[in-house]
């Protein structure tokens, strides 16, 4: 025999459900008269309620039952460890995206030096950029047999070798697309 809160408690479930069911029935119609609106000739008015009570039919809400025991929070991971547990020699040599490192701390920069913010390739010192500033990160998968590369980026490695000192068109590149370019305010 159930007693009077465990009734309660059954009600107020089947009632988040039913909530749950209309909030989501009717973001489904709006999603599918923006699709009549958008293709009519393709989906026409006629079909939305069908399409709608198909969509509702096969879709499952689990019951929503409160949890009696809190779940313990994630710590948030440290971007500065690299994942791999491999020793270097094994892991693949590609160079991977990623932000840009200080050379010495190994830290992530948030901004690179004024004599590094260019426009255009030619003007980067490669020499000086190199010293002072990593690109990227090396590769945490291990490498295949008799090669330097994983399988993924033996086929394709779009950053280049992370054992050598990059170019001028991948500073570039990783500068440009990670943000460490002023953006100059026109006049």
């Amino acid at each position: 025999m159930t007693t009077v809160k465990e009734n309660k408690i059954k009600n107020k479930i089947v009632d988040i459900d039913e909530l749950y069911s209309r909030i989501i029935r009717n973001h489904i119609l709006d999603l599918l008269k923006i699709i009549n609106s958008k293709y009519p000739t393709k989906f026409p008015k006629n079909l939305l309620s069908i399409e709608l009570d198909q969509i509702m039919a096969n879709m499952s809400l689990s019951p929503l039952v409160p949890s009696s025991k809190p779940q313990a929070a994630k710590a948030p991971k440290d971007k500065s460890k690299s994942k791999s547990n491999l020793a270097p020699a094994t892991r693949c040599q590609a160079r991977i995206w990623d932000d840009i490192f200080d050379r010495i701390t190994c830290k992530q920069v948030a901004e690179i030096d004024e004599e590094f913010q260019v426009s255009d390739y030619n003007d980067i010192n490669i020499k000086k950029f190199n010293k002072k500033y990593i690109l990227g990160k090396q590769c945490a998968r291990k490498k295949a047999l008799d090669i330097n590369y994983c399988l993924q980026h033996n086929r394709h490695r779009p950053h280049g070798n992370y054992m050598d000192p990059p170019s001028k068109e991948l500073c570039l590149h990783f500068m440009i697309d990670g943000g460490y370019l002023e953006k100059s305010i026109p006049d």
